[in-house]
């Protein structure tokens, strides 16, 4: 059962709020309501979370104001809720009329209203269904590094080889479907959920800003970004109850480590993904149980382990290979490209001849 007395919190735009599973507007297609917290000492009226600069709103006839924008018609159910009545509060509370495309249509959801502070009320309320809907969907998309080099997938090829005919032959849950595929090994920096043409477009242009004022500028200072991995660890507690085995990704000057934090900061700014942690886990997945699952299976089975103990002794000090950091993808889930890696919506060269 949820605590009511500490329940998840959740940022959104410079405010917090209190994410509570029973109160009377739950009613909505599988939505958590939404209560503003004062969390911090420098806490706004509504009113003042956005500038009048912030979003264009113009006059609409000859008292009203209104304000147009786009978001993808993924949401349009979570923001309508059941039987309209996330709208219908939405539109109360703020004295707005919300026009929203119908279901299945793509469009701009139009806010009209008498005073310009309400608009800016309701277009931050639906912001906030945005965000919290989106963690509810499937991510669509990834950020990566790429680590499917020659000489990183035969170290791999041949730690698989010795934990299936050694160190791996007894133990429990160990199975050749749960190793990762040579040609997709990776570092994820982090998840997206891109819904449509638009937030594709997005999330492109955020990864050639981060390339131009994040990456490029830390190159500069510090020279080619060193990948170094070796040693394996697991994703939680108890080796003999395993699901993710990974490479341990050794970053002795953190360099890597800051270009992983400023990326994902960038992208949560822009609403494009949901920071869990202060810092990104810096991993290669080397074994998941969720590998030899189907689509449906992972969304329902949680609780398949494996035995990692005997393969962790035995792997504790290995190394799977050096490398520098050469590009960044959005790479597209469950997709395969020519090479064997996933396909890319978008990639950043980061060598110094441009080269890939």
């Amino acid at each position: 059962m949820m605590n009511v007395l500490n329940p998840e919190l959740m940022w959104v735009d410079g405010r917090c709020y209190r994410i509570l599973e029973n109160t009377g507007w739950s009613d909505a297609n599988n939505i958590s309501p939404y209560v503003e917290d004062n969390c911090s000492s420098d806490f706004k009226d509504s009113e003042d979370e956005y500038s009048d600069t912030d979003i264009e709103i113009e006059p609409y006839g000859s008292a009203r104001f209104k304000h147009s924008f786009h978001v993808a018609k993924s949401f349009f159910p979570f923001i309508i809720g059941s039987k309209h009545a996330v709208r219908k509060r939405l539109e109360t509370e703020t004295k707005t009329t919300i026009q929203i495309p119908k279901l299945g249509q793509d469009g701009d959801i139009v806010i009209i209203g008498f005073h310009r502070k309400g608009i800016l009320k309701a277009r931050r309320r639906i912001n906030l269904l945005i965000e919290a809907s989106r963690k509810k969907l499937d991510f669509t998309h990834f950020l990566s590094i790429p680590l499917n080099e020659g000489h990183i997938i035969m170290k791999f090829n041949m730690f698989k080889n010795e934990v299936l005919t050694n160190s791996g032959k007894m133990s429990r849950g160990v199975d050749e479907r749960i190793f990762q595929t040579p040609s997709k090994l990776h570092i994820t920096i982090g998840v997206l959920t891109l819904l449509d043409d638009t937030e594709r477009n997005q999330a492109i242009e955020a990864l050639n800003y981060c390339k131009e004022y994040i990456v490029k500028p830390i190159i500069e200072k510090h020279g080619q970004i060193p990948i170094h991995i070796q040693g394996t660890e697991i994703m939680n507690d108890d080796s003999s109850e395993t699901k993710i085995l990974y490479a341990k990704i050794l970053d002795n000057d953190g360099t890597l480590q800051k270009i992983a934090n400023e990326i994902v900061d960038y992208y949560a700014s822009i609403g494009l993904l949901h920071k869990k942690t202060e810092n990104v886990k810096l991993h290669l997945t080397l074994m998941n149980t969720k590998f030899q699952l189907d689509e449906e299976e992972r969304n329902t089975k949680n609780k398949i382990t494996f035995d990692a103990m005997e393969i962790r002794k035995a792997h504790q000090n290995t190394v799977f290979g050096e490398t520098t950091l050469k590009q960044i993808h959005i790479s597209q889930r469950h997709t395969i490209s020519s090479n064997g890696y996933y396909q890319a919506t978008a990639k950043i060269n980061l060598l110094e001849d441009g080269s890939v």
